[in-house]
Order: structure tokens, then C-alpha cells, then sequence
């Protein structure tokens, strides 16, 4: 095909001419993308109407004048049009954020994670009664600040501060012990 018909007829700004010439080389754009780049007809199809109207553009600039290399800007064009379109596709909306903003832990984690809570329910259990009731009721309620747990048990900040802390020692030399095993 001769596409100095087609920069002469920008050129001229002759739009008859324009829209024979774009008549015949859309459906060589589309036929491109569709078979070097297995892109959908209807992404074909935008992306070398994005590729024509910019190759206009260019040409009315005159940043293309030899008609040589009108074809390969407009292969070159409609390529990145298409990587372009599929980049949009693949762009995450930021507005929809899923509920976990991580992957799930594989099942190696999870099983490990589960003999883990396993062991401290374990460590749990062998605790005195008071130490028990004490740790579960820090462990349902671990945003609350140690005023709020004295206050609770009628004990003072220090104690209840101090109190969580060997619980916490007990119940880490137990898991220690059992992991080992």
C-alpha cells in the first residue's frame, strides 16, 4: 500500500481522503494486533483508532513527513497502544480495597500456626486457676490499658502490670518447653 496518500491527504487536510485512507489501513492495524498480539477485536479495534488519530496528530506537526515510515510508526503506535490498553485492565481500583490487603498464609503456616495455639491452649490449661482467669481476661480484652484490668480484679496498676508479666514468663517457658518436644 502507498501511504503517501495517506500523509498527503493530512497534509491537505482533505477529509475524504482521510477517511478513504483510514477505511483502509484500520483493518490492517486490527488484523496486526489481533494476530501478533492476539488482542480482542474490540481492543483492536480502539487501539488503532488511538493509533490513527495520533498518527494525524504527528503528521499535521510534521513530525512525519516521509511516508517510508508512516507504517512502522503506526505498527510501532498501535503496539503500544495495546500494551497501554492492557495495563489500564490490569490496574488495581483503589476505591474497591479488599477486606485483607495480604495474601492468606499457606498451608504449611497454617498448620504450623495451629500447633502453635495448640501448645499455648496446652500451657493454658496447666496454669493456676487465678493466673488462668487473669491471662484469658487480657487475652479477650487486649486493648485495654492495666488501670482498667486492676480496676477489674481490685488490684493495683503495679500488681496487675507485674501479674501479666509472670503469666506471660509461665506461659512462655511451657511453649518453649513444648515446642521443643
Amino acid at each position: 500500500m502507498d501511504y503517501s496518500k495517506f500523509v498527503d491527504a493530512v497534509l491537505e487536510k482533505n477529509e475524504a481522503a482521510i477517511t478513504e485512507q483510514v477505511n483502509v489501513i484500520t483493518p490492517v492495524l486490527i488484523k496486526f494486533l489481533m494476530v501478533r498480539l492476539d488482542a480482542t477485536v474490540h481492543d483492536a479495534q480502539d487501539c488503532a483508532q488511538n493509533t490513527l488519530l495520533i498518527a494525524i496528530e504527528k503528521i499535521r506537526e510534521d513530525k512525519i513527513s516521509n511516508p517510508d515510515a508512516v507504517i512502522n510508526y503506526l505498527f510501532t503506535t498501535a503496539k503500544h497502544e495495546y500494551f497501554k490498553q492492557l495495563s489500564k485492565d490490569r490496574e488495581v481500583n483503589y476505591e474497591d480495597l479488599p477486606e485483607h490487603h495480604s495474601d492468606k498464609a499457606d498451608q504449611l503456616n497454617r498448620l504450623l500456626d495451629n500447633e502453635k495455639m495448640n501448645i499455648l491452649k496446652r500451657c493454658m490449661e496447666s496454669l493456676k486457676a487465678d493466673y488462668k482467669k487473669y491471662i484469658e481476661y487480657w487475652f479477650q480484652n487486649p486493648d485495654y490499658e492495666t488501670s482498667v484490668v486492676a480496676d477489674h480484679f481490685n488490684i493495683s496498676v503495679n500488681n496487675a502490670w507485674t501479674k501479666k508479666h509472670r503469666v506471660i514468663n509461665v506461659l512462655k517457658e511451657c511453649f518453649e518447653k513444648k515446642i521443643k518436644l
